[in-house]
This record gives C-alpha cells, structure tokens and sequence, in this order.
C-alpha cells in the first residue's frame, strides 16, 4: 500500500476511536514506566555492586592465644590461596583505631571499649569478592581464628530491598500489560468494526491480508509509540528531580548515570510499539479473520 492512503487510514483510525486510543496511550505509559522503573533499579543494583566490589574484604578475626608460629603460617596459607590477592595484617591498636573512626558519632558505643577488648584481624582482598562465602568456609575454625566475617554479608539486606522495589515493579509492570492489551483489543475491534465496508471493499479488488491488516496494526503501533515516547519522558524526568536533585544529597554510593537512563527508554519505547503491533495482529486475525 502506498504511503498516503495508509497515512490516511491510519488519521482516520485515529479520529473516530479518540477516547480508547487515549486511554491505550495512558495505561501504555503507565505499564513502560514501571517497566522503565524496574530496568533503573537493576541499573542501580549492577551500579553499587560495582562500587563495592573493589571495596569489599573478609576479616579473619584471630584469637588472643595465637602464636607468631600460627600466624606467620595462616598468613603464608593465605597468601597461596588463588582466591586472595593480598593479606594484610592489623593489630589490636589498629583494629580499635579502626573502630572509633567507625563509631565517631556513637560515643555510647565507644564507652568502654580499649584495644585489648578487640581481636587483631587478618584482612583479605579477594581476587571475586562475588566468591567471598567460599572463602569464608575455607578459614573458618582454623587453629588462630575466632571468626571469620563478610563484609559482602552485610550488605544483603541492601540488595534485598533494591531487589524487592525491582520485582514490585516489574510485576506493576506485568499487570497494567494486560489492561494495556485488553485496551488494544478492544480498540482493534472497534476500529476494524468501523472500517468493516472499506475491508470487504478491499478484499473484493484482491488486497493481500497484510495490505488490510497493515492500517490497523500501524493505529496500534503509534499508540504504543507515544506512550513508549512519554514513558521515557517519566524515566529523564526521574532522573533530573529525583536522582540528580533529591537523592544526589548521599554519598554512601554512586548514582546510575545517563546511560542507563537512554537504555532503558529505548527499551520502553520498543517494547511499546512492537507488544502494541503484536496485540492488533493477534486481534485481527482472531476476530477478523483476514
């Protein structure tokens, strides 16, 4: 079909199914939004996981017994372990510097508590400190080791909470989807319901099935496209006043930047026109049988 009539079937498509195209476009950018939101926080999850990992170590707190003997050889077992990449011995004095650094603003945690009532520690810098728990088992109940901790383990609480907010949002996601394609269809529907002469028209000079289906589907696919366009609109708009205005007051991690907000709205808005040109093929062929 030539460009102009297909442009004109697709206005007059538009025109007579006002409300409902409006109503697609609304609940389509609802849905890519979430979706666009569910995308920024694995952004974000994959943004602080990269800050940590350089960061991250496993401390190997060592009894007050232990001997130069026992040290000297967990520090040498340490060191031939491919896991480790570096040891790094600190004594009591400045495992309590450490921690009153640490607790600066606590003084009720810092009262009563001297060098001697902290352990030195051995701490290890890990070649994957995705690998850290491995690491953790292999030292633990050593001859020297009171204990063994993941710095990685405390920040799961963290990732569980980031992880929830992303499934939340993927599931919204999922939910206004199906009002977007019951919409769709129904818009479908009464389109093709309207233009039912003009079809028979063209099946009777001999149009091939994807020359009829081609308006409607493209009526879809523009619907999907404008609320993919403002969805992404929502992600930037996101990024200026939440991110990089109330949340860029923390400094306890790094943000996720520009690209992966341009990812995620070309993501949004694919997926918008393709699921919305899907769904009008799927209508079509189910009730119009062309």
């Amino acid at each position: 079909m030539r460009p102009g009539p297909l442009v004109s079937l697709l206005w007059t498509g538009l025109r007579r199914n006002l409300a409902m195209t409006a109503a697609v476009i609304v609940t389509v950018t609802l849905s890519l939004a979430m979706l666009g939101a569910g995308l920024l926080l694995r952004a974000q999850v994959h943004t602080i996981d990269q800050f940590l990992l350089g960061q991250l170590e496993v401390v190997v707190d060592l009894t007050d017994d232990i001997t130069a003997a026992q040290r000297s050889a967990l520090e040498d077992e340490m060191r031939r372990d491919p896991a480790v990449i570096s040891v790094r011995y600190e004594s009591k004095q400045h495992v309590f510097d450490r921690f009153r650094h640490d607790f600066r603003g606590s003084p009720d945690v810092l009262a009563g508590v001297g060098p001697d009532d902290l352990p030195a520690a051995l701490r290890l810098t890990l070649a994957d400190p995705r690998q850290s728990r491995d690491v953790v088992v292999g030292y633990t109940g050593l001859d020297g080791v009171e204990a063994v901790r993941d710095q990685r383990a405390l920040l799961d609480p963290l990732y569980r909470f980031l992880d929830a907010f992303t499934i939340g949002a993927f599931t919204l996601a999922a939910v206004q989807a199906l009002a977007s394609f019951a919409l769709i269809y129904t818009m479908i529907r009464i389109s093709a319901h309207g233009r039912r002469r003009e079809t028979a028209i063209m099946k009777l000079v001999g149009a091939s099935n994807g020359t009829i289906r081609a308006p409607f589907m493209l009526e879809s696919a523009v619907a999907g496209l404008a609320g993919g366009l403002l969805a992404g609109v929502a992600l930037v708009a996101a990024k200026v006043f939440l991110v990089d205005g109330q949340f860029s007051r923390q400094t306890a991690f790094p943000l996720f930047g520009w690209s992966a907000v341009w990812e995620s709205a070309a993501a949004v808005v694919a997926a918008g026109v393709f699921a919305a040109a899907t769904m009008a093929s799927i209508a079509l062929h189910r009730h119009l049988r062309v």
